[in-house]
C-alpha cells in the first residue's frame, strides 16, 4: 500500500498556489496558524490531496461527526502529520494512518492508554515500542472513524505483532507499520496490507 509522504520544507510556491486555487478553504485555514510550521503542515495536507486526487475540489470532501474526512464518490483516505512530515493513504475501504516522531516520552502516558499486556511488551524497548503501540492504536481508531471517542486503553493491538487482525466495532482490522528515519508510520485497513511503500512528494 502506498503512503504519500511530504516534508513541509519541500513545499514550493507553485504547490501553495495550487492549494489556494483548488482548495481555498484549506488555504484560508492554513493562514490562521500563528507559526509558519503550522501553516505549512496544513498546506501539506492540501498538497497531498491534490497529488493523489488531482481534480479534487472542496465540494467533493465532507467530514463525519468526528471530523474524519471522506470523498463523496466513496474513495477513502486518511492523513496525519508529525514533526516536518505529512502523510496520506488511500484505499477502497476504510483506512487510517498515523505518523509519530520518535522522541523521549513521558512514560506515565502509557499507564493511561495501554493495556497491562501492552505495557509489559513495551518494556523491552520503551521508546520505540511506545510509538509502535501508539501509532497502531491511533491509526486504528482513525480507520474506524470514531476518533478519541474510543478509549485507547479499551482494546489491545498486540495481535498485530503476530500478524493477526484486531477486532474493533465488529470489524476485523489489519495493520502494517514501518519506520523511516526517526518516524514510525502505521496504517490500518479492513484487508491485509502486504507492506507500506513510501512515495515521496516533491
Amino acid at each position: 500500500m502506498n503512503v504519500y509522504i511530504l516534508n513541509i520544507d519541500d513545499i514550493t510556491d507553485e504547490m501553495i498556489t495550487s492549494v489556494a486555487r483548488q482548495l481555498p478553504q484549506r488555504y484560508a485555514q492554513s493562514q490562521k496558524f500563528k507559526f509558519e510550521k503550522g501553516k505549512r503542515l496544513s498546506l501539506g495536507v492540501g498538497v497531498l490531496l491534490l497529488t493523489v486526487f488531482p481534480t479534487i475540489d472542496e465540494s467533493q470532501i465532507y467530514a463525519n461527526e468526528h471530523g474524519k474526512l471522506f470523498l463523496k464518490n466513496g474513495e477513502q483516505f486518511n492523513v496525519s502529520h508529525s514533526g516536518k512530515f505529512v502523510v496520506l493513504v488511500k484505499d477502497e475501504n476504510p483506512v487510517g494512518i498515523d505518523i509519530e516522531e520518535i522522541k523521549a516520552q513521558n512514560l506515565l502516558v502509557a499507564e493511561k492508554v495501554f493495556t497491562p499486556e501492552e505495557r509489559e511488551w513495551m518494556n523491552d524497548d520503551e521508546n520505540l515500542r511506545f510509538y509502535t503501540l501508539w501509532t497502531q492504536k491511533e491509526s486504528l481508531v482513525k480507520a474506524v472513524g470514531c476518533g478519541i471517542t474510543i478509549p485507547l486503553e479499551s482494546f489491545s493491538v498486540l495481535p498485530f505483532e503476530q500478524n493477526k487482525p484486531v477486532s474493533l466495532q465488529n470489524i476485523c482490522w489489519h495493520n502494517a507499520i514501518k519506520q523511516t528515519g526517526n518516524y514510525v508510520v502505521s496504517v490500518c485497513a479492513t484487508t491485509p496490507i502486504a507492506s507500506l511503500i513510501f512515495v515521496e512528494v516533491r
